[in-house]
Protein backbone atom coordinates (compact mmCIF):
# COMPACT_ATOMS: atom_id res chain seq x y z
CA UNK A 1 0.00 0.00 0.00
CA UNK A 2 1.41 3.38 -0.87
CA UNK A 3 1.35 6.55 0.48
CA UNK A 4 -1.70 7.96 -0.60
CA UNK A 5 -3.64 5.27 -0.46
CA UNK A 6 -2.57 5.02 3.62
CA UNK A 7 -3.45 8.42 4.11
CA UNK A 8 -7.10 8.06 2.44
CA UNK A 9 -7.52 4.93 4.83
CA UNK A 10 -6.27 6.75 7.55
CA UNK A 11 -8.74 9.21 7.21
CA UNK A 12 -11.33 7.24 6.37
CA UNK A 13 -10.90 5.78 9.89
CA UNK A 14 -10.81 8.78 11.82
CA UNK A 15 -14.58 9.85 10.02
CA UNK A 16 -15.96 6.66 10.82
CA UNK A 17 -15.03 6.88 14.16
CA UNK A 18 -16.07 10.46 15.09
CA UNK A 19 -19.74 9.20 13.34
CA UNK A 20 -19.24 6.12 15.58
CA UNK A 21 -18.71 8.72 18.79
CA UNK A 22 -21.62 10.48 17.55
CA UNK A 23 -23.78 8.36 17.54
CA UNK A 24 -23.29 6.42 20.86
CA UNK A 25 -23.38 10.41 22.19
CA UNK A 26 -27.00 10.47 20.66
CA UNK A 27 -28.39 7.12 21.83
CA UNK A 28 -27.53 7.63 25.30
CA UNK A 29 -27.44 11.36 26.68
CA UNK A 30 -30.04 12.65 23.39
CA UNK A 31 -29.18 15.48 20.71
CA UNK A 32 -29.51 17.98 23.25
CA UNK A 33 -25.65 16.86 24.12
CA UNK A 34 -24.50 16.05 20.19
CA UNK A 35 -21.74 19.20 19.92
CA UNK A 36 -18.62 19.19 18.21
CA UNK A 37 -17.18 19.86 21.45
CA UNK A 38 -18.46 16.34 23.02
CA UNK A 39 -17.88 14.85 20.13
CA UNK A 40 -14.15 15.72 19.88
CA UNK A 41 -13.86 14.48 23.84
CA UNK A 42 -15.11 11.13 23.02
CA UNK A 43 -12.84 10.67 19.82
CA UNK A 44 -10.10 11.79 21.74
CA UNK A 45 -9.33 14.94 18.94
CA UNK A 46 -9.93 18.23 19.08
CA UNK A 47 -12.86 20.51 17.71
CA UNK A 48 -10.96 21.52 14.90
CA UNK A 49 -10.38 18.29 13.63
CA UNK A 50 -13.89 17.56 13.71
CA UNK A 51 -14.35 20.42 11.58
CA UNK A 52 -11.86 19.40 8.99
CA UNK A 53 -14.33 15.86 8.27
CA UNK A 54 -17.57 17.59 8.77
CA UNK A 55 -19.13 21.18 8.15
CA UNK A 56 -21.29 20.84 11.56
CA UNK A 57 -23.32 18.97 13.79
CA UNK A 58 -26.35 18.74 11.18
CA UNK A 59 -24.12 17.55 9.09
CA UNK A 60 -22.87 14.86 11.36
CA UNK A 61 -26.50 13.89 12.21
CA UNK A 62 -27.07 13.33 8.70
CA UNK A 63 -24.87 11.24 7.65
CA UNK A 64 -25.60 8.78 10.58
CA UNK A 65 -28.91 8.92 9.11
CA UNK A 66 -27.69 7.99 5.76
CA UNK A 67 -25.93 5.29 6.96
CA UNK A 68 -28.70 3.80 9.16
CA UNK A 69 -31.10 4.00 5.72
CA UNK A 70 -28.65 1.83 4.07
CA UNK A 71 -28.64 -0.86 6.05
CA UNK A 72 -32.40 -0.76 5.71
CA UNK A 73 -32.27 -0.46 2.13
CA UNK A 74 -29.94 -3.53 2.04
CA UNK A 75 -32.20 -5.63 3.85
CA UNK A 76 -35.21 -4.35 2.51
CA UNK A 77 -34.15 -5.59 -1.10
CA UNK A 78 -36.05 -8.57 -1.16
CA UNK A 79 -38.74 -7.25 -0.74
CA UNK A 80 -38.11 -4.43 -3.36
CA UNK A 81 -38.00 -7.32 -6.13
CA UNK A 82 -41.69 -8.41 -5.31
CA UNK A 83 -43.35 -8.03 -8.62
CA UNK A 84 -46.80 -7.81 -6.96
CA UNK A 85 -47.25 -4.30 -5.79
CA UNK A 86 -49.48 -5.47 -2.44
CA UNK A 87 -46.62 -8.52 -1.71
CA UNK A 88 -44.45 -5.68 -1.81
CA UNK A 89 -46.15 -3.49 0.39
CA UNK A 90 -46.31 -6.34 2.59
CA UNK A 91 -42.85 -7.15 2.31
CA UNK A 92 -41.42 -3.96 2.97
CA UNK A 93 -43.40 -3.83 6.07
CA UNK A 94 -42.40 -6.96 7.51
CA UNK A 95 -38.24 -6.34 6.57
CA UNK A 96 -39.31 -2.62 8.14
CA UNK A 97 -40.37 -4.18 11.81
CA UNK A 98 -37.33 -6.69 11.37
CA UNK A 99 -34.94 -4.27 10.98
CA UNK A 100 -36.28 -1.93 13.67
CA UNK A 101 -36.11 -4.57 16.34
CA UNK A 102 -32.72 -5.81 15.02
CA UNK A 103 -31.39 -2.09 15.35
CA UNK A 104 -32.71 -0.18 17.60
CA UNK A 105 -30.03 1.96 18.16
CA UNK A 106 -29.56 2.61 14.31
CA UNK A 107 -33.58 2.96 14.37
CA UNK A 108 -33.53 5.49 17.45
CA UNK A 109 -31.12 8.30 15.18
CA UNK A 110 -33.15 7.17 11.82
CA UNK A 111 -36.75 8.16 13.36
CA UNK A 112 -36.43 9.45 17.15
CA UNK A 113 -34.09 11.44 17.02
CA UNK A 114 -35.47 15.66 17.15
CA UNK A 115 -33.94 17.01 14.31
CA UNK A 116 -32.98 20.86 14.06
CA UNK A 117 -34.24 22.73 10.66
CA UNK A 118 -31.26 23.04 8.75
CA UNK A 119 -30.90 19.36 9.26
CA UNK A 120 -34.07 18.87 7.75
CA UNK A 121 -33.67 21.12 4.93
CA UNK A 122 -30.37 19.40 4.01
CA UNK A 123 -32.74 16.10 3.58
CA UNK A 124 -34.92 17.83 1.27
CA UNK A 125 -32.55 19.47 -0.99
CA UNK A 126 -30.14 16.02 -1.30
CA UNK A 127 -33.09 13.99 -1.81
CA UNK A 128 -31.36 11.57 0.90
CA UNK A 129 -31.87 7.57 1.44
CA UNK A 130 -35.30 7.53 3.79
CA UNK A 131 -37.18 10.18 1.49
CA UNK A 132 -36.39 8.27 -1.65
CA UNK A 133 -36.99 5.33 0.00
CA UNK A 134 -40.57 6.76 1.30
CA UNK A 135 -41.43 7.74 -2.20
CA UNK A 136 -40.50 4.26 -3.47
CA UNK A 137 -43.41 3.01 -1.10
CA UNK A 138 -45.81 6.10 -2.70
CA UNK A 139 -44.86 4.78 -5.88
CA UNK A 140 -45.63 1.49 -4.99
CA UNK A 141 -49.49 2.41 -3.63
CA UNK A 142 -50.09 4.28 -6.60
CA UNK A 143 -49.62 0.91 -8.79
CA UNK A 144 -52.14 -0.61 -6.23
CA UNK A 145 -54.21 2.47 -6.93
CA UNK A 146 -54.13 1.47 -10.38
CA UNK A 147 -54.67 -1.77 -10.06
CA UNK A 148 -57.95 -0.80 -8.02
CA UNK A 149 -57.11 -3.11 -5.38
CA UNK A 150 -57.91 -0.51 -2.34
CA UNK A 151 -60.88 2.00 -1.81
CA UNK A 152 -58.00 4.70 -0.68
CA UNK A 153 -57.57 7.04 -4.01
CA UNK A 154 -54.44 8.87 -2.71
CA UNK A 155 -51.01 7.21 -3.06
CA UNK A 156 -49.05 9.41 -0.50
CA UNK A 157 -52.02 8.86 2.51
CA UNK A 158 -52.05 5.38 1.71
CA UNK A 159 -48.00 4.94 2.01
CA UNK A 160 -48.50 7.43 5.31
CA UNK A 161 -51.04 5.30 6.38
CA UNK A 162 -48.61 2.11 6.28
CA UNK A 163 -45.08 3.84 7.39
CA UNK A 164 -46.98 5.32 10.19
CA UNK A 165 -48.51 1.67 10.97
CA UNK A 166 -45.09 -0.25 11.10
CA UNK A 167 -43.33 2.62 12.80
CA UNK A 168 -45.41 2.58 15.29
CA UNK A 169 -45.57 -1.11 15.91
CA UNK A 170 -42.13 -0.81 16.30
CA UNK A 171 -42.06 1.29 18.57
CA UNK A 172 -44.32 -0.17 21.18
CA UNK A 173 -42.45 -2.91 20.49
CA UNK A 174 -39.06 -1.62 21.65
CA UNK A 175 -40.24 0.39 24.54
CA UNK A 176 -42.20 -2.93 26.09
CA UNK A 177 -45.61 -1.67 25.70
CA UNK A 178 -46.94 -3.99 23.22
CA UNK A 179 -46.54 -6.36 26.71
CA UNK A 180 -49.88 -4.23 28.02
CA UNK A 181 -51.51 -5.20 25.51
CA UNK A 182 -50.63 -8.94 25.13
CA UNK A 183 -47.92 -10.73 27.35
CA UNK A 184 -45.36 -12.17 25.23
CA UNK A 185 -46.86 -9.87 22.75
CA UNK A 186 -43.88 -9.71 19.92
CA UNK A 187 -42.92 -10.33 16.40
CA UNK A 188 -45.96 -12.55 16.09
CA UNK A 189 -48.29 -10.09 17.48
CA UNK A 190 -46.45 -7.70 14.90
CA UNK A 191 -46.97 -9.84 12.20
CA UNK A 192 -50.82 -10.40 12.79
CA UNK A 193 -51.51 -7.10 13.10
CA UNK A 194 -49.40 -6.20 9.96
CA UNK A 195 -51.55 -8.97 8.36
CA UNK A 196 -55.04 -7.38 9.50
CA UNK A 197 -54.09 -3.66 8.23
CA UNK A 198 -53.58 -5.58 4.83
CA UNK A 199 -56.46 -7.06 4.72
CA UNK A 200 -58.45 -4.08 6.19
CA UNK A 201 -56.74 -1.97 3.12
CA UNK A 202 -56.26 -3.98 -0.20
CA UNK A 203 -58.62 -5.95 -2.68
Amino acid sequence: MGITERREREKQELRDKILDKAREILIKEGQENLSIRNIATAAEYSPATIYLYFKDKDEIVYELMEMGFALMVEDLQEAFESSDPVERIRKIGHGYVVFGLKNPEWYQVMFNAPQPIQHLEKCKEEWGRGISLFEFLVETCQEVIDQDRTTVREARLLALHMWSTVHGLVNLALTQRLEMVEQGGGPDLISKTIDSVMRCIFK
